[in-house]
């Protein structure tokens, strides 16, 4: 499922199941996982570079950190069985990385050459340097440091510009750099009808000279 096509979801509510049970690659301890069998994201709240908070769709995580040995780790490459004990309930469950430990990952090279993985981890740093408006008039301009900008380039660098969803993406990355013609062109390119009313908001921000992220209407 791809970050801006969650709002088309049409189900009504979210269903679980037992928690996973998965053990660290490194040091073998136990951590749990959500175990979602459907959700939603009704009620749901979305911004411009396809971060979103919806209560019926949590966030589960790819990469997590174990508690004990602080191993950095893909928890989608673990075997995992689910559980119906209650010991699991004594197991933390897998969490998001926070800004340091993704740029931790990213300086390990552990996961160059694995692309997905890499798009993954950028997009996660960059949603973890955008400050997130709530209301959908905060306009504060984005600062862009040298940080940001490494990220985001090597995150354009990646992106395949045939596939609409990505070119979404680039056209926010170049937003959010103050490259206003690469933004405008780059979004002139998504022709899906189910689109629509993102890209009218993204290229309305690009032209008033907006580089922020912005809370879709």
């Amino acid at each position: 499922m791809n970050l801006f096509s969650l709002h088309q979801e049409t189900h009504l509510i979210m269903i679980l199941s037992n928690p996973l049970l998965l053990n660290c690659p490194g040091c073998s301890a136990p951590h749990t996982c959500i175990n979602m069998l459907s959700g939603n994201t009704f009620g749901g709240i979305f911004w411009s570079d396809g971060c979103y908070l919806a209560p019926m769709l949590p966030d589960v995580p790819r990469f997590t950190k174990c508690y004990v040995c602080g191993l950095i780790f893909n928890q989608q490459n673990c075997p995992k069985t689910e559980s119906e004990s209650e010991e699991t309930d004594s197991y933390p469950e897998i969490t998001t990385l926070d800004k340091e430990e993704l740029i931790a990952a990213l300086g390990s090279n552990a996961y160059k050459g694995i692309k997905e993985d890499e798009i993954y981890l950028r997009i996660r740093l960059w949603w973890a340097m955008n400050p997130r408006p709530f209301h959908a008039n905060e306009t504060k301009a984005l600062t862009v440091d040298a940080a940001y900008r490494e990220n985001a380039l090597a995150l354009l660098n990646l992106l395949d510009d045939q596939e609409e969803d990505e070119l979404i993406t680039k056209a926010e990355l170049n937003r959010n750099l103050g490259q206003f013609d690469e933004c405008l062109r780059y979004i002139s390119k998504v022709k899906d009808k189910y689109n629509e009313k993102r890209v009218k908001q993204i290229k309305a921000a690009a032209l008033s000279g907006q580089n922020s992220v912005i809370r879709f209407d």
